[in-house]
């Protein structure tokens, strides 16, 4: 079996990412497309406008074969750490292509470029120190460092949020090929629309765009019809956009609360947390009054706005560990039949990643494994309580993958 990988948030799943997903198919010729996809929380630190087991229905109907979840330690991270994950994932699922997105389009430009950085990673490092020394965020030191040891045209390149992906992606396939394995990369240039932008004539937008798209009169004319019907309230969560928006302020006083009742101290422990910041969180929450406010009040040249929602969402998950544990598997969100016959085909095989189907039933006797997993669940009990949803029926050891042509959700 053919077995392409594709990475994604599918946030919400949209006209492009069904363009991405029959192109990707069209150039490969794959049996199989295996997405290993972003939980609950997006690596902007966001809770996703659908939970993940709406959002891996939706990719499924909508030409997937599997989806696998990327767990939140890699999801809500900054994005070398994201593509890692990803590309790991995807090799231990069996693939032999790896396709993204990416403003470029143009493969052998990105790939030189992610050959460069390797090379180079030692003197960008010691460049990229300096540039945050003088108080740049890390991915601003990251753009002026790479601009001096490689010029500006290949800082440029690293501007444009889908090749920031599509490079760290690239840097990760080459550690892999380097170790013998056979993964061949894939790009499908941006159609109609960059991420926050959208062009109605050619029925593309971009999913920041779509978010921010009120009623089905706005955004129906971009995403799949199933999707418009999620979206819509046609499921039993209602009108995602007034969710979000109810789930936005309901965010806001959990981590007001964390904030307030632990001290500079505690908060200092949190992952990521750094150089004064929780003392700068302790004196803004007094004023904050919504999300936004709080976010906006701490950004600054040091701390972007993704930074800070993600810092954020590491304050209401309660992760004081300096390094949370990592680790690789397939965590089942959603399947077809093809799907379900690369599962039995990898079971069989030595050596594959963990398979999980059922965190109740299935033996997790890795360490890390269980240790990396136990913040998956975390953050859907997190995001069930900012939706005001069943903590029960919608927890992660009570619901099921789902399968396509059977009830069994």
């Amino acid at each position: 079996m053919k077995v392409l990988g594709i990475t994604a948030e599918y946030n919400p799943f949209h006209n492009g990412h069904k363009y991405h997903i029959e192109e990707s198919r069209r150039k490969t010729g794959a049996d199989c497309i295996v997405a290993v996809m972003s939980g609950n929380f997006t690596q902007r630190g966001e809770a996703a406008i659908l939970d993940k087991w709406e959002r891996s229905r939706l990719a499924v109907e909508n030409g997937v074969d599997l989806v696998v979840e990327l767990p939140f330690v890699y999801a809500c991270n900054r994005a070398q750490l994201f593509a890692e994950g990803a590309i790991d994932i995807l090799c231990g699922m069996g693939a032999e292509y790896i396709s993204f997105g990416s403003e470029s389009g143009n493969l052998s430009e990105l790939f030189g470029l992610a050959r460069a950085l390797i090379d180079e990673d030692n003197e960008i490092a010691s460049a990229r120190e300096k540039f945050m020394q003088s108080g740049n965020s890390f991915a601003k030191a990251g753009e002026l460092a790479v601009e001096e040891v490689l010029g500006k045209a290949s800082a440029e390149k690293m501007l444009q949020p889908n090749n920031i992906l599509a490079i760290e992606y690239l840097k990760r396939m080459i550690f892999w090929n380097e170790k013998g394995k056979n993964i061949e990369a894939v790009t499908i240039e941006r159609f109609g629309s960059g991420y926050h932008g959208e062009n109605s004539e050619a029925g593309f937008a971009g999913a920041s765009a779509i978010r921010n798209m009120k009623n089905r009169g706005e955004f129906g004319k971009y995403v799949p019809e199933n999707v418009m019907c999620a979206l819509d309230g046609g499921r039993p969560s209602g009108n995602a956009h007034e969710c979000a928006l109810q789930a936005d302020e309901r965010l806001f006083q959990l981590v007001r609360s964390e904030i307030v009742k632990n001290s500079p101290e505690a908060l200092r422990l949190v992952y990521h947390m750094g150089e004064g910041l929780e003392n700068k969180l302790k004196k803004e929450i007094v004023t904050a009054r919504n999300l936004d406010a709080l976010v906006s009040s701490v950004v600054s040249k040091r701390y972007t706005e993704a930074s800070v929602r993600r810092l954020l969402t590491y304050v209401l998950m309660g992760i004081r560990e300096f390094e949370p544990a990592k680790a690789v598997y397939g965590r089942v969100l959603a399947a077809n039949d093809v799907g379900r016959k690369l599962l039995g085909s990898l079971k069989k095989q030595d050596g594959h990643i963990p398979i999980i189907t059922n965190i109740n039933k299935d033996e997790l006797d890795n360490e890390i494994v269980q240790a990396c997993l136990k913040y998956d669940v975390l953050a859907s009990d997190m995001y069930n309580l900012i939706y005001n949803r069943d903590m029960y029926a919608f927890s992660d050891k009570v619901k099921r993958p789902y399968i396509a042509g059977t009830d069994d959700r």
